[in-house]
């Protein structure tokens, strides 16, 4: 891989974007697919710039790489701001394993993005709102595929639907 492209900004439209050589396997695949930095500040460089796709523009911030509490981040807007939260790579046919993400803020990781098309955008998130085995929130974007603006919740654990409501303005 000749080089990999990325970008870093505030969030107000300005960003400044590198190609460096990639100098990091993330995927065990045998290549390099990522660029090595220190995100956290830790002084190590155990985070990274990762390409999970191949095509030569990175698509996920990893931070604390090959850890067991690695997590991993998307810039879907290319504002330069890697803030959304995401599975480790590529398309998502349907929820992995528990324990993903936090997305209701209640302190536990066992919430799912799920991102369908690999675009970066999460089609949908399915959300544990109580001890279950199961998942029993689905939050879909309505309008703005990068807000969840519709809840659909199984608010008795009996595997049916029972409401339907509109989140916010």
């Amino acid at each position: 891989m000749e080089g990999l492209e990325y970008w870093f900004g505030s969030g107000d439209g300005a960003t400044s974007t590198w190609t460096s050589p990639a100098d990091l396997d993330v995927d065990a695949d045998g290549g390099f697919d990522a660029v090595r930095l220190d995100f956290d500040g830790d002084g190590l460089l155990d985070d990274a710039m990762w390409d999970s796709d191949h095509d030569g523009v990175v698509d996920r911030a990893v931070l604390d790489v090959g850890a067991p509490e690695a997590r991993y981040f998307a810039d879907p807007v290319r504002n330069g701001v890697w803030g959304q939260q995401v599975p480790a790579s590529g398309a998502i046919e349907g929820p992995r394993e528990r324990g993903g993400v936090d997305f209701d803020d209640d302190g536990e990781r066992d919430d799912e993005i799920v991102d369908r098309d690999g675009d970066g955008l999460p089609d949908y998130v399915l959300v544990t709102a109580r001890d279950a085995p199961r998942y029993d929130t689905l939050l879909v974007p309505e309008e703005d595929p990068e807000r969840m603006t519709v809840r659909m919740s199984d608010t008795d654990g009996d595997g049916r639907l029972d409401t339907v409501r509109r989140e916010g303005g």
